[in-house]
């Protein structure tokens, strides 16, 4: 008698990690976690049959992916499915993974193109997409180009940064760049107006799973704690125009902000992996989505969804807005950690958040760096001590196939 499919999570200090875990063992998975962080959510989960500690693969990435090469062989693993920048190294070694089960995710050139913030908009520029005007600035010598080509006001990001922590707005052009200009960053055209974003898995271009949301509540300047589906037909139409475009195989997600000037949809930012967009699945067809291939049709929320990071939302959405808007909000939003089946979950974030504080003090570190610092994908080295995607002129519709408010800060997590 075959035993049950095995699926291996990566990433699972995130709560998308945990909702994934949960929808696979609901499907009839077994599910294997493997993490580099101390007191992750899904070490102390129940929808989690084994959980291994790996070192994290900035750190040591050799040992990372052997690691996983062993858990693969060892435990007969089905399916490798990255959650969070872990994503990149494990596309870097996937035709390696692949040996041993299949892994949900597309080569790694695509990954770095999608990835970095200036890439992803000079190729969505080329195939004649709508998009903010964009300058990448790899030196300060650029700098006076980049302020005559871009119209103020404007945001300074890095090409790769994690929740907004390091956005930069300007209103007026200074004469000197106010950061080194060490490592890739991109000065943007600021457009005004909500704020969205997408998820989607797709398969050989084709989508299987969708879903979309507008920022509400936020932990600083990026992370939505706040997830309600949303039906925007342009949206959805960029999404599978660009996955097409692509061949895409694996997971992806878009930020996108709204003009208020002519109520088009721009594209601001992409995370070719899981993003929050997942917490608005609650029915294991997503897991068809991901390990079916079936494109048929569409896996899709139900439109009454509503979802929320309530810890986060306790911390920092009480701030924003009129506070009986949070609670009403609180009262018809459910948590994505707390669940009855598994409550473990809910109260190990607060000794993973009491961890995660001390060590960061002593390390005299940001919390929110802390907890990315090990899986960061900053770019590979191209062999000169530099970092960082270069550009192609290979335009997205010749790019090949898979084989596997606010301003323009936003970045949902």
């Amino acid at each position: 008698m075959r035993t049950k499919p095995a699926v291996l999570i990566t990433g699972g200090r995130a709560p998308v990690a945990l909702d994934l875990a949960r929808l696979f063992k609901r499907a009839g998975y077994r599910v294997l976690a493997a993490e580099s962080m101390k007191y992750s959510l899904l070490s102390f989960s129940q929808a989690v049959d084994r959980w291994f500690s790996l070192p994290g693969p900035n750190r040591d990435e050799a040992g990372f992916v052997e690691g996983l090469v062993s858990l693969i062989r060892q435990h007969g693993v089905d399916w490798l499915i990255p959650t969070c920048e872990e994503t990149f190294f494990i596309a870097k070694h996937r035709k390696r993974l692949e040996q041993g089960c299949r892994v949900l995710t597309d080569r790694l050139e695509t990954l770095e193109q999608l990835h970095h913030k200036g890439s992803f908009i000079e190729e969505l520029k080329r195939a004649g997409e709508h998009v903010p005007k964009t300058v990448v600035l790899h030196h300060r010598s650029e700098w006076k180009r980049g302020v005559e080509e871009v119209p103020f006001p404007a945001v300074l990001k890095p090409a790769y940064s994690r929740f907004a922590t390091r956005v930069l707005f300007l209103e007026e052009p200074p004469e000197e760049p106010p950061v080194s200009l060490e490592q890739p960053w991109v000065l943007q055209e600021r457009i005004a107006g909500p704020q969205l974003s997408a998820y989607a898995v797709a398969y050989h271009g084709r989508l299987a799973a969708y879903s979309c949301y507008r920022t509400v509540y936020t932990a600083g300047l990026g992370s939505a704690l706040t997830f309600r589906h949303e039906e925007e037909p342009q949206v959805y139409e960029w999404v599978d125009r660009l996955v097409k475009r692509y061949g895409y195989t694996g997971q992806i997600a878009f930020d996108f902000i709204q003009s208020r000037d002519d109520g088009r949809f721009y594209p601001l930012e992409c995370n070719p992996r899981a993003t929050s967009g997942i917490h608005l699945f609650t029915e294991p067809s997503l897991v068809e989505a991901m390990v079916g291939g079936d494109c048929s049709s569409v896996v899709i929320p139900a439109a009454d969804t509503k979802t929320m990071l309530v810890l986060p939302m306790v911390l920092y959405g009480w701030r924003q807005g009129k506070p009986w808007n949070w609670i009403r909000t609180m009262a018809a939003h459910r948590d994505v950690v707390f669940d009855w089946r598994d409550p473990a979950p809910f109260w190990g974030q607060g000794l993973s958040l009491w961890h995660l504080w001390r060590t960061a003090r002593k390390q005299h570190l940001p919390l929110l760096k802390l907890t990315t610092q090990d899986i960061e994908w900053e770019g590979e080295n191209d062999g000169t001590g530099n970092r960082g995607y270069r550009f192609s002129r290979t335009s997205l519709g010749e790019a090949p196939a898979s084989v596997g408010a606010k301003g323009n800060g936003f970045r949902a997590q």
